[in-house]
């Protein structure tokens, strides 16, 4: 339960910082290429036979939101802090984690699969009634509700028997990253191994998850409870506004991208695994085959859709910025910068800068600047009208249960 770090989160969710089809690198905010430059003609007078090499480097562009973006209502958004409270399933979900995180779990070689366990499976998918590649396993570990596989196959198993086989019909998402399975209908034949379950809470385990500190499944629950409570309470400026966030792009609408910056995202990507491609001597148009199923033109297709989800909750932000006219000043820059630097764990603003760049620490500090202004313009509800409603009702019961017993 670790606080998160604001520029992080920030970075990581409103900035185009970070960009790729499968998660293998990332995509910085300048991106130096390095490419051979052409052979010179005969009769020139550098004779030099060594490779020369240039740099490109790709500078991120700016743009005019409001030109793409319009906006919903951003002013007066009600938030409440309902949000800050802990449920039950959430203290169930922090025990669970638990529990795997300390190997607590009970193999079963009987029963069925339900949702939450780890599952033990091989499995084989077939297109057209052929194997096809990286659609077969054995012996591997599956958390049913994880997400980890394409919809339909973690329901399927639920209810099945350890031992049994069984053939799920299923369809690929057509976003899915190789074309050729993309939209395809597959069967996938799959056997259960065994079955790993997180047990229930007992004493015993309250006191081995807690190193003896608590010796009973009721007071270790509670500490859980307040573990929780404690930590939203630490990030509810975070929650807040991300709560506000999630409003303002509900009811806010992207009519278009700046097509520089979807080139800029496109390029940063294949320059990033034009890299790759050759930190293992391979060919980019091979890399991109043998890694993603994708010619380069289904990459950049890809690429350019992915940028443009990127950009979405950016571009709403900027937008709002040029409407109020939020900017950051020279002097609330360097301040930022001194902020970051102990969260970055950067020694100087000069060694954050050459890690981040200028332009996206200035993104990051306007981004939070504009969340500021809609926390301030927000109403914070310490009880939403449901919740006040129910204890009402509640206090009145009573009463009402006297009346009729006269």
């Amino acid at each position: 339960m670790r606080r998160k770090n604001l520029m992080t989160a920030i970075m990581c969710t409103f900035c185009l910082a970070a960009a790729s089809v499968l998660p293998m690198t990332v995509m910085a905010e300048e991106t130096e290429l390095t490419t051979e430059a052409p052979a010179e003609e005969e009769g020139t007078e550098d004779t030099d036979t060594e490779t020369e090499e240039t740099e490109l480097t790709l500078e991120r562009p700016d743009y005019t939101a409001s030109d793409y973006v319009t906006l919903g209502e951003y002013k007066g958004l009600c938030v409440g802090l309902d949000l800050l409270k802990v449920t039950e399933e959430d203290i169930d979900e922090d025990i669970r984690s638990s529990m795997q995180q300390a190997d607590m779990l009970e193999t079963l070689t009987e029963g069925t699969v339900q949702e939450g366990d780890t599952a033990n499976i091989d499995y084989e998918g077939k297109l057209n009634g052929d194997a096809f590649d990286g659609g077969t396993a054995k012996g591997t570990d599956l958390v049913i509700g994880s997400g980890m596989f394409i919809p339909g196959f973690e329901e399927g198993l639920i209810g099945v028997a350890v031992g049994d086989t069984v053939d799920l019909t299923l369809t690929f998402p057509e976003s899915y990253g190789n074309q050729e399975l993309a939209g395809q209908e597959t069967v996938f034949t799959v056997t259960v191994n065994e079955i790993k379950r997180v047990p229930e809470l007992t004493d015993e385990n309250a006191s081995v998850l807690s190193d003896g500190a608590y010796t009973d499944a009721a007071s270790y629950r509670e500490s859980v409870r307040a573990a929780l409570e404690e930590d939203k309470e630490s990030q509810k400026d975070y929650i807040v506004k991300n709560e506000l966030m999630r409003q303002v792009t509900e009811t806010s609408r992207i009519n278009d991208y700046p097509q520089e910056m979807v080139d800029f995202g496109v390029a940063s990507m294949e320059a990033n695994y034009k890299q790759e491609a050759e930190n293992y001597n391979m060919e980019y148009v091979d890399f991109l085959s043998v890694c993603f199923g994708l010619t380069e033109d289904e990459f950049r297709e890809q690429a350019a859709e992915y940028t443009k989800q990127l950009m979405q909750q950016e571009m709403i932000l900027k937008a709002i910025a040029e409407t109020e006219g939020i900017e950051i000043s020279d002097e609330e820059y360097a301040a930022g910068c001194e902020r970051y630097l102990a969260d970055e764990e950067y020694e100087t603003p000069e060694e954050l800068e050459a890690a981040y760049g200028e332009t996206l620490i200035r993104i990051s500090l306007l981004q939070e600047k504009t969340l500021d202004f809609l926390a301030e313009n927000a109403v914070i509800e310490e009880e939403t009208e449901s919740e006040a409603e129910t204890a009402d009702s509640a206090a009145e019961a009573p009463a009402e249960a006297g009346t009729e017993a006269e």
